[in-house]
Order: C-alpha cells, then structure tokens, then sequence
C-alpha cells in the first residue's frame, strides 16, 4: 500500500491526464464552494448507502408515519435494468465527490455532467413518486434536494473557473507550448 509520500510522487501521471496539478496540498486547500460539493457528494453518498443497505436487506426505511417510503421502495420503479436505484445514486455520488476533489475546468466538466445527470434522475424520480406510485420517500426528497443544490454549487464552480490555493481566481494562461 502506498504511504502519502509515494502518493505523492506517483501523481504526475494522473497530473498530466488531466492536465492540473493533482496534489494533497491542491485537494486540501481549495475554495469554499468545492468544499461544499465535496459535503453535499458526502451526504448524497452517505442517503444513497442507506438506502441501498435497507433495499439489499429487505428491510423497510425508517419514514416517520406516512409509510411512503416502504411504498417507493417496493414499486416496479426502485430498480432500473435490475440495478436498486440507491446503488446508482452510489455511484454518482461517488463520482460527483470525485470530480470535487480534481481540479482543472476537465473536472468541473464532468462535475457538471454528473450534476445533471443526478438532477434528471431526481426530477424524474419525483414526477414517478407524485403521479405514478402516489407516495413521497423522505429520503428520495434528501437525495433530490443534494442533487438541487449540487446544481447551483457545481454551476457556479463551473463558470467561475479555476481558483489558487488561497480561493482567489486563478490568472489566466496563456496557450501550452
């Protein structure tokens, strides 16, 4: 296993892949809306896994009293090709926290990418709950509301660009010889 020393020797492969510096000290000091990305990925992540814990296990979510989320969880909707739903919401939470934690504009891409592929999906999902199966999931309303503000946050970095170590606007380049 690697220690955080040859972790760091060993990143100038994936530095020019992405064309960025892809350091500990890039990851750690960063603005503070990557900092939020990177918490509301860990909270998707964090609704995602529970989720698919109580789907893999057959077991009803905690929903309070309404009893909708064992409605949503047991529809001919929680699943899609005979994947759960929460394992997909695995794993584009996963790859939204991991395109927080690249840097460079080809990250932010993919953030973004990822951002409306989860706002699609929980727009969908939704429109399903209300219309179709009748029945709200308190913890589909968690994930959707972290796929919104992943919109607004993931949006903003988009545009704004690449920030320096201290959050500041980084200057522009000139072209690569």
């Amino acid at each position: 296993m690697l220690g955080v020393m040859e972790f760091a020797q060993h990143t100038g492969p994936v530095s020019r892949l992405l064309d960025a510096d892809v350091s500990w000290a890039r990851m750690a000091h960063t603005d503070k809306l990557t900092w939020l990305s990177r918490a509301l990925s860990l909270i998707g992540f964090g609704l995602a896994a529970y989720l698919t814990t109580v789907y893999l296990q057959d077991v009803p979510p905690l929903c309070g009293t309404s009893g909708g989320c064992v409605t949503v969880q047991h529809s001919q909707y929680a699943h899609l090709a005979g994947i759960p739903l929460p394992v997909l919401g695995l794993v584009g939470y996963g790859l939204l926290f991991i395109t927080a934690c690249l840097p460079g504009q080809r990250a932010r891409t993919a953030g973004m990418v990822f951002t409306v592929m989860a706002i699609t999906a929980s727009i969908g999902l939704t429109y399903l709950e209300l219309n179709v199966i009748h029945a709200i999931c308190l913890w589909c309303v968690g994930s959707a509301t972290c796929a919104l503000l992943h919109v607004f946050v993931n949006s903003t970095r988009y545009v704004r660009g690449e920030t320096d170590l201290g959050g500041r606007l980084a200057a522009a380049e000139g072209p690569r010889e």
